[in-house]
């Protein structure tokens, strides 16, 4: 068995991808079932340039959506620092909007933090996913983008006062930033608190293609809405010359950078059969490729240490990205 896979909504809507209109929504949908996929993940303010159209989308291709399980965020307005995303009223007016949106009256199934709030008390950040949950409005709640200190804090509270804890975790995971496994894989395994890993290729940049001078027209791409914001992520020198090395050995064994990561993430991680890994795609033929190198299953031996090789060679610079 191997992590499942959620596949992540949050290009929906957004310019240079293939789902623009409820008709390709509905066809990617269809495509998923047909993968095997039954679960999706969204959020208020996805696409970035466009809050609320993800959903929206969804909603509008209602009579296969329906089918999928859906989890969602609260909003976050990026331009601010978070402060106010998590009062009870922020909470609450969030998931009103994102249940209108999808067309989802019966709620969805985990209703996510997309990023922590500085100025809220964590009693009251608790208190309005609690509030949610009673409604019938989500079935568990989640934390995404969270440092571990503040999480164990929550789980604390939790504990102390009989309010529910958060079910999942999202955070950051794949080959080249690999910190989840010391500070936060204990605080989760402690509580029960299931991980779901993004950014399972690095955004894009784990295809090599940004390496090796290749991005035009990809998301790393400069005509891409957040393509300059990607390759500030992974542009410094260590992180170049690691991945190209990476690139180099693994075509050397008649593998892609892509495909290893993929199979390491879903075959070789700390990620057990009821984590998740989230998957996106700006076009079918994307996820297809994806759940094809998964369905090769782990890696030959050969290539294992050149994945341990590449962490060592970042994590210094990449061991507190969660």
């Amino acid at each position: 068995m191997a992590p499942q896979i959620i596949f992540g909504t949050a290009g929906l809507g957004m310019d240079k991808t293939a789902f623009q209109d409820a008709s390709s929504v509905t066809h990617l949908l269809r495509t998923l079932q047909d993968l095997g996929i039954s679960r999706l993940d969204t959020g208020a303010r996805y696409p970035p340039l466009s809050p609320g159209r993800s959903e929206q989308l969804l909603g509008e291709a209602r009579e296969l959506s329906r089918d999928f399980i859906v989890d969602t965020k609260v909003y976050t307005d990026t331009k601010k620092d978070g402060s106010g995303d998590l009062t009870l009223e922020a909470i609450s007016k969030s998931a009103d909007g994102s249940l209108q949106r999808l067309q989802r009256p019966e709620g969805v199934n985990v209703l996510y933090i997309h990023r922590a709030d500085p100025a809220t008390p964590l009693e009251e950040q608790i208190q309005g996913f609690a509030e949610q949950i009673e409604k019938g409005h989500c079935k568990a709640w989640g934390v995404s983008n969270v440092r571990p200190e503040v999480l164990e804090k929550m789980l604390q509270l939790c504990e102390q006062n009989g309010w529910p804890k958060p079910s999942y975790y999202q955070g950051t995971y794949n080959v080249i930033s690999r910190g989840m496994e010391t500070k936060l894989w204990p605080i989760l395994q402690a509580h029960n608190v299931k991980f779901v890993a993004f950014w399972a290729m690095a955004a894009g940049f784990l295809t090599g293609n940004f390496v090796n001078g290749k991005h035009a027209g990809t998301r790393m791409g400069d005509d891409n809405p957040l393509g300059k914001q990607m390759q500030t992520m992974y542009k410094s020198q260590d992180m170049l010359d690691a991945v190209k090395n990476f690139d180099t050995q693994t075509r050397a064994l008649g593998l892609t950078p892509l495909e290893v990561s993929v199979r390491w993430i879903f075959h070789h991680s700390k990620l057990m059969d009821d984590d998740c890994v989230l998957l996106g795609a700006s076009k079918i033929e994307q996820i297809v490729e994806n759940v094809a190198f998964i369905q090769k299953g782990p890696l030959p031996d050969d290539v294992l240490p050149l994945v341990e090789e590449l962490w060592d060679s970042v994590q210094e610079t990449r061991s507190e990205v969660i």
